[in-house]
């Protein structure tokens, strides 16, 4: 209603000093007073107008007696607006009670709510400072932008320079990036993609004529009858059931015919947490489960390589990884991600990188990872001849 009386230029007939200007004298009235009354009159008339029709049917009972817009819009200020402490302690708990929902985020609408809170506390005479309000937007966000807002947090000893409508600026691109991220999937998950030529069927969709399951063929099949009988990994049946308990192990064992390398890290200088770039891993490797938000268990599948001698793949899935990059957080899915429990780190495959299109650059002491639309999506420095990634998982 503001924004309309204000567009209208009929404001001033809500101020608090609102009357029609006086007369001198007021027995002989001049032309130009009784001009500037007259008009006056018009305009608090056209303002009630628009207070009648923007109240409802309901409401109207709260403008009963009221001669002015002002005593209009007085009347329905005493009984819509919150007053006194009590209206300003309720307002000031909604607004640091405001806490942003993880799983249902969107940025626009919840800056929105804190800022209709903020205007509700000026208009009560309470005002929330430029530096307030930043403070509480960035606390109220959720946890998964805790590192994107550290970065300006850092320093903590310096007194802020932006603005608050500059920070919002700030973090609604920074949510358009991060939902870009999530739409373009397939352009940061770093997944290779597999292709079979011609219009022919992959291996998932063959049918082995020997024990008719699906995912292998007969020269394959561990089954009695089939061309890999008895061959399978130890523990295992030969018969229909053990070929069924195993076929994700064989498909993997498939994926993984090349054997896994990586360089010897430094066990003291680097965590199993710790993401390093790799280019002898033909998949990316997590040491983590609890960093999977898909997971499929694995049974007796083994590469060589990680670590010393074998190393047993419990599962594999999607792991999502945070990468620093200039001072920003990109979110990345890592699908085909291999859970390898006993690896000494985490490892991010160069080959996967580039078969999703992306590349790597090294240069300086540091590495640059790209995605297929040559935009930065990591960055690493080296250690000991490795490359350590500036990322976290989720």
């Amino acid at each position: 209603m503001l924004v309309v009386l204000r567009d209208l230029g009929l404001e001033l007939y809500i101020a608090k000093d609102a009357a029609p200007a006086g007369f001198v004298d007021p027995q002989t009235p001049m032309k130009d007073e009784e001009a500037a009354v007259k008009k006056w009159h018009e305009g608090n008339a056209k303002a009630r107008t628009w207070i009648e029709l923007a109240v409802g049917d309901m409401e109207v009972v709260h403008l009963s007696g009221a001669e002015t817009a002002k005593e209009m819009w007085d009347q329905l200020c005493m009984v819509k607006e919150a007053k006194g402490r009590i209206g300003v302690l309720a307002t000031r708990r909604a607004l640091y009670r405001m806490e942003a929902d993880e799983n249902n985020f969107d940025m626009v609408e919840h800056v929105s709510k804190l800022r209709r809170l903020q205007e509700e506390l000026h208009l009560m005479d309470n005002k929330v400072s430029n530096e307030d309000f930043m403070m509480i937007l960035l606390t109220l966000l959720p946890e998964s932008w805790d590192m994107y807002t550290s970065a300006y947090l850092g320093s903590s000893s310096n007194k802020p320079t932006l603005k608050s409508h500059e920070l919002i600026a700030i973090l609604y691109e920074e949510d358009r990036q991060r939902k870009g991220h999530t739409a373009e999937a397939t352009g940061s998950s770093f997944q290779a993609k597999s292709f079979s030529k011609g219009r022919g069927k992959t291996d998932s969709d063959k049918e082995c004529y020997n024990c008719h399951k699906k995912g292998h063929m007969a020269k394959d099949c561990w089954s009695k009858g089939g061309g890999s009988e008895d061959k399978g990994p130890k523990g295992q049946g030969s018969g229909k059931g053990g070929h069924q308990s195993n076929q994700a192990s064989e498909a993997t064992n498939r994926i993984l015919s090349d054997a896994l390398y990586m360089a010897n890290a430094d066990p003291d200088r680097f965590s199993k947490l710790d993401w390093i770039l790799d280019s002898g891993t033909t998949s990316h490797i997590c040491t983590a489960c609890d960093a999977f938000t898909d997971y499929a268990q694995l049974l007796n599948v083994t590469v060589q390589g990680v670590g010393k001698g074998q190393a047993e793949v419990k599962g594999r899935g999607t792991v999502v990884v945070k990468f620093s990059v200039e001072e920003k957080i990109i979110q990345h899915q890592l699908c085909d991600v291999l859970h390898i429990p006993d690896a000494p780190n985490c490892l991010l495959s160069i080959s996967q990188l580039d078969d999703s299109g992306g590349h790597v650059d090294f240069r300086k002491g540091g590495c640059r990872l790209f995605d297929m639309k040559n935009q930065i999506i990591g960055e690493g420095w080296k250690v000991n001849r490795l490359y350590q990634l500036y990322a976290v998982m989720e």
